[in-house]
């Protein structure tokens, strides 16, 4: 661990889960040095987890994904997205094919998952107006013929940095350091989307939203490189330990490396850097934490 990281480590024997990882998915082409996604799961439980929850972003993730359960006998389940990064590169000559069989399952099949997600709005990867526009429409898709199932929602959100401005369009209401967040309250509201049962994943600020979320309802992930990286905690500083839970977003968020390195376990550093900025135990984050996912998501822990 970097000697700059002053806050303490995981305690052992922490209860917690992992509210939205990635496992499995994709491995990384160059420098793999992740664990077999068995392994990663069998150190996941055990060190504590007691469930696993995990993230589809496109067609192929779900399949991966349903494959990969039937090896998996409990405590394990996942979330069914159509990401937006998915709406941004998916070529267009295979997207409305893949959309359609996507939306098919989700609809004739909301028992198979937990919750739906991650969907959402991302002006990093779309920077173009038009782009961005196309994001806002697929995802007011998905709520229009997902909001009756009954179901929460997991949501990706990522603001434009000010060097991600659209500057043929400057003065569109994206050019915002709440550009996407802006909109999807918008769109939320649109739809009658209930706010208690709406998450944030990974959630990036800006950091007056780690206040005024929570007290709309909102559900706010806190991923596990906010352990070593200061504007990662800064977000949810504010924010009640009852409107939090915890993630990897793996393979990504690492506590404290840059690159593909995390892993599910690593969950017990996003419950030590909330105990560091709310000035609290570990043992009362991890207690609330996962109280918290497990009412969002309604587990049944066997």
């Amino acid at each position: 661990m970097p000697k700059n990281i002053e806050i303490p480590e995981p305690k052992p024997n922490l209860p917690f889960i992992d509210s939205h990882c990635h496992l499995p998915f994709p491995r990384p082409k160059k420098n793999d040095k992740l664990p077999s996604d068995e392994d990663q799961l069998n150190d996941y439980f055990e060190m504590g987890g007691l469930y696993l929850v995990t993230s589809s972003i496109d067609l192929e993730t779900m399949k991966m994904t349903l494959d990969f359960m039937e090896k998996v006998d409990k405590n394990y389940g996942f979330t069914i997205g159509w990401a937006p990064q998915t709406v941004t590169y998916t070529s267009r000559n295979k997207y409305n094919e893949k959309w359609e069989e996507w939306i098919e399952y989700v609809l004739q099949n909301p028992e198979k998952y937990l919750a739906i997600g991650e969907v959402g709005l991302d002006f990093h990867h779309a920077k173009t107006l038009e782009k961005r526009k196309k994001q806002v429409e697929e995802l007011e898709k998905i709520f229009k013929k997902t909001k009756d199932i009954g179901k929460p929602y997991t949501l990706h959100v990522r603001n434009p940095a000010p060097h991600e401005y659209d500057k043929e369009n400057s003065n569109h209401k994206f050019n915002q350091p709440d550009g996407a967040t802006t909109e999807i309250l918008k769109i939320l509201d649109d739809y009658k989307i209930d706010p208690n049962r709406v998450m944030f994943h990974c959630f990036s600020g800006p950091r007056e939203y780690g206040i005024s979320l929570p007290e709309k309802g909102f559900i706010l992930s806190v991923p596990s490189s906010a352990y070593g990286y200061k504007n990662w905690r800064e977000n949810t500083k504010g924010s009640p330990i009852e409107a939090l839970v915890t993630e990897t977003d793996s393979y990504y968020q690492h506590p404290y490396k840059r690159g593909p390195y995390n892993v599910p376990a690593n969950v017990r550093y996003s419950i030590a850097a909330i105990a560091y900025t709310h000035e609290v135990s570990q043992e009362e984050v991890a207690e609330k934490t996962t109280q918290n996912a497990i009412e969002f998501f309604d587990l049944s822990i066997k």
